[in-house]
């Protein structure tokens, strides 16, 4: 019986390792694949092809006075009423709140707005909250840092965002 058994136990011990580490390794490449989605294109202009970004921001005293942020660069949505994916997150790195706008330049109207994030938390879908009719839109995106002990701003940053909708 030992005979028998070793040989097999052997076996599937060589396939139970192989199997984690092709687990292993598939999730790191999508791991590496989405964040390298997300950090391409840095801060600034919306001319840039990349779907998101990880941009630094300046705060106001305190920590190393940056805070850093995702959001895509640009959001499709099927329809005025529809859902888009903003993939909005507040990495864990940051100490701060944060809060996101999304402007209409030629107006000022927010379009869309979050409440506070807390560090680590994120927002991959919504529909904006003033429907828009079919069409392109190039808005600003605004970013603000708030302190979490005092819920005091410590600074913002604006990036241009493309919406397609319809």
């Amino acid at each position: 019986m030992k005979r028998k058994l070793y040989p097999n136990m052997k076996r599937m011990t060589t396939l139970f390792c192989i199997a984690i580490l092709c687990v292993t390794l598939t999730t790191l490449a999508l791991r590496l694949t989405v964040l390298g989605d997300l950090s391409n294109g840095g801060g600034g202009g919306g001319g840039s092809s990349s779907p998101g970004g990880r941009s630094p921001a300046q705060v106001e005293g305190g920590g190393d006075g940056a805070f850093y942020f995702y959001i895509a660069r640009s959001v499709r949505f099927s329809s005025p009423s529809a859902q888009g994916d903003f993939r909005i997150a507040n990495p864990e790195s940051n100490d701060y709140y944060m809060r996101i706008s999304i402007i209409n330049p030629d107006n000022g109207q927010e379009l869309f707005y979050t409440g506070f994030l807390r560090p680590g938390e994120e927002r991959r879908s919504a529909a904006l909250h003033i429907q828009l009719p079919s069409g392109t839109y190039e808005s600003i995106v605004r970013v603000t840092a708030y302190d979490p002990q005092t819920l005091a701003q410590r600074g913002s940053e604006e990036q241009d965002i493309t919406l397609n909708i319809g």
